[in-house]
């Protein structure tokens, strides 16, 4: 793609994809997966964002393959969004502190 904002699904997973070793899951994986991400969110006020629509087509599909009727893709994106945050959060606020030192006036 010429566009350097733009991310094919298919060229970003290749940028990642050698960082990230997997392997065969095991039912505690599973299930350890399926309470963290698969559980229903009530999303509550919401705010629209912009992301590929290939990713939201895939995101679709593979909530409607989980077969959880309470489970919408947006209670699956925040589930996975608050999962990173609580993840890297040290990180997130050594980025956000260095950068409010920068703005400071």
């Amino acid at each position: 793609m010429n566009n350097p904002r733009f991310c094919d699904l298919h060229t970003c997973a290749a940028k990642i994809a050698h960082e990230i070793e997997t392997g065969p899951p095991n039912e505690k994986e599973i299930q350890a997966y399926k309470e963290e991400f698969l559980a229903p969110y009530t999303v509550g006020a919401r705010k629209g964002i912009f992301v590929p629509r290939e990713l939201v087509n895939k995101l679709s599909k593979t909530v409607a393959l989980f077969d959880n009727r309470d489970l919408t893709i947006g209670a699956y994106v925040t589930n996975i969004l608050i999962a990173h945050l609580v993840a890297n959060r040290d990180v997130i606020n050594e980025l956000t502190e260095r950068g409010s030192r920068t703005v400071t006036l």
